[in-house]
């Protein structure tokens, strides 16, 4: 005789939340998978690419990201901006960005790599100066979203080089005095006034979120599981249990 299936309310509610939930945490990092592929292989394309001319690009345009380009200029060395808790191998340090004034009359903040951390955090590190007019090679920077902030100060200190905890580029420009183009550029490696440059495309590999993804879809199964192998338990069992 086949027995009743009766899991009892407490274990199908129980199921009934966590199996949803379960599901969708698995279809996100399925979803993210495949978005960490495309945006790899974006960059990938516009890497093969020759390089435009700054003049050509429309700034309004919602397809920058990646999009290499060939710049001349002057950087404003007394102005730089040090965006803050930037790692390298372990090692804490800044990112170096610096206004780039271009022949167009406009500014461009142009991300020059990154540099190790002062003496301490009191004593900001030396910066390089770039004299004259000079030909940068960079990409346009898109930030992808919102950035975790370790502190809400988004200045700290008055003096220059200004320590930044975000690229925005609205209050990075008010700060700075002048308007500035609204994205960022980040220099090549081979380009005049790079420091290390190590950009990552992506800040976790798409195999991770498959693997997230894998995990997730196994606690689904191995709750499904115990709820059907609960719903057909003896209820002499259950009883014996529930009195224990």
């Amino acid at each position: 005789m086949m027995k009743a299936f009766n899991p009892g309310w407490k274990m199908t509610l129980f199921t009934v939340f966590f199996c949803p939930l379960l599901f969708v945490m698995g279809q996100w990092q399925l979803e993210r998978e495949q978005a960490k592929i495309s945006l790899q292989a974006r960059y990938d394309q516009r890497l093969a690419a020759a390089p435009v001319d700054i003049e050509s690009i429309d700034w309004n345009s919602d397809d920058l990201d990646f999009l290499r380009f060939n710049a001349a200029g002057e950087f404003d060395n007394t102005h730089s901006f040090l965006l803050d808790n930037r790692t390298n191998s372990g090692r804490v340090g800044y990112e170096l960005l610096t206004p780039f004034r271009l022949r167009e009359n406009q500014t461009l903040l142009v991300n020059r790599g990154w540099i190790p951390l002062g003496a301490n955090r009191e004593v900001l590190p030396s910066i390089d100066s770039v004299v004259g007019d000079v030909t940068i090679e960079a990409s346009v920077y898109v930030p992808l979203g919102e950035t975790f902030l370790l502190s809400s100060a988004q200045e700290l200190g008055e003096s220059w080089p200004r320590v930044v905890q975000s690229l925005d580029m609205d209050q990075l420009s008010e700060t700075y005095g002048a308007p500035m183009l609204p994205y960022s550029a980040r220099l090549t490696r081979r380009s005049v006034a790079a420091e290390l440059i190590d950009w990552p495309v992506v800040n976790m590999a798409p195999e991770k979120h498959r693997g997230y993804a894998v995990q997730w879809f196994a606690m689904l199964a191995a709750l499904i599981a115990m709820y059907i192998y609960f719903g057909f338990r003896s209820p002499e069992l259950k009883k014996t249990e529930e009195e224990k």
